[in-house]
C-alpha cells in the first residue's frame, strides 16, 4: 500500500507522526480534510475494539484477524481519500480551449468524482463493521475495558456520519449516474444501521458505567 503511495508522489499520510498529521490537516491545503480524518477515525475504533479483545482472555481468536484487517483497510483510506481528492482538482485543472479538450475533462473528472464517492463510502462500509465490533467487546469483553468499548463506538459512529458528508459533497458531480442513486441508497441504509448500533452500545456502557 505505501509502497503505491510513494510511486504515486506526495505525502503518505499514515507513516507521518501524529503531530505532523495533524499539522497537515491544519494546514491551508485541502487535503487531508474531514475524509481522511473520517476513516482515521473508523481505523482508531477498530484498533480500539482489537485491544479490548486482548485483554478479554480466552475465545478471541477469531475477531482479532477481523479488528486488524478493518484497521488495515481504513488506515489505507486515510491516505486514498486525499489522492482522490486531489484527482479531482487535478481534473479540474485540466484544458478546455477545444471541444475534444472539454470532452476529456468532462469525462476525467466525472471518474474522479465517482472515486471521490467511493472511497468515503467503502470508509462507511468498513466503519460500521468496526461498530458491529465495538458492540460485541463492549457485551462481552472485559469489563475493565468497557469505556474504551464506548469510546471505540462513538469513534466509528462519527467516522460514518463523517463519510457520509463526503459521499454527499460528491453526488451533484455525478447527475444522471446510476450509480450515485445506489451511493445515495446505501449511504442512508448504513446511516441508519449505525444509528441504531451507536444508539444500543452507547445506552449499554452508560447504564453499565453507571
Amino acid at each position: 500500500m505505501s509502497v503505491t503511495d510513494r510511486e504515486k508522489g506526495g505525502i503518505v499520510l499514515t507513516e507521518l507522526k501524529i503531530t505532523d498529521f495533524a499539522a497537515e490537516l491544519g494546514s491551508s491545503k485541502p487535503a487531508p480534510g474531514g475524509g481522511s480524518a473520517s476513516a482515521l477515525a473508523g481505523a482508531l475504533a477498530a484498533a480500539l475494539t482489537k485491544m479490548v479483545a486482548q485483554l478479554s482472555g480466552e475465545g478471541w481468536d477469531g475477531f482479532l484477524p477481523q479488528a486488524q484487517r478493518l484497521t488495515d483497510q481504513l488506515l489505507h483510506l486515510v491516505n486514498k481519500d486525499t489522492q482522490a481528492f486531489n484527482q479531482v482538482m487535478s481534473a479540474l485543472q485540466l484544458p478546455k480551449g477545444t471541444d475534444e479538450e472539454k470532452q476529456e475533462r468532462r469525462r476525467a473528472l466525472r471518474l474522479a468524482t465517482r472515486l471521490a464517492t467511493e472511497v468515503p463510502l467503502q470508509v462507511m462500509e468498513f466503519s460500521l463493521e468496526a461498530l458491529a465490533l465495538a458492540q460485541e467487546v463492549s457485551l462481552r469483553g472485559n469489563k475493565n475495558c468497557l469505556s474504551d468499548a464506548g469510546v471505540a463506538a462513538l469513534l466509528a459512529a462519527a467516522a460514518c456520519r463523517g463519510a457520509a458528508y463526503n459521499v454527499l459533497i460528491n453526488l451533484p458531480g455525478l447527475k444522471g449516474d446510476e450509480f450515485a442513486s445506489s451511493a445515495r441508497e446505501r449511504m442512508e441504509e448504513i446511516l441508519r444501521e449505525a444509528e441504531a448500533l451507536e444508539r444500543a452500545t452507547v445506552d449499554h456502557v452508560s447504564r453499565s458505567l453507571g
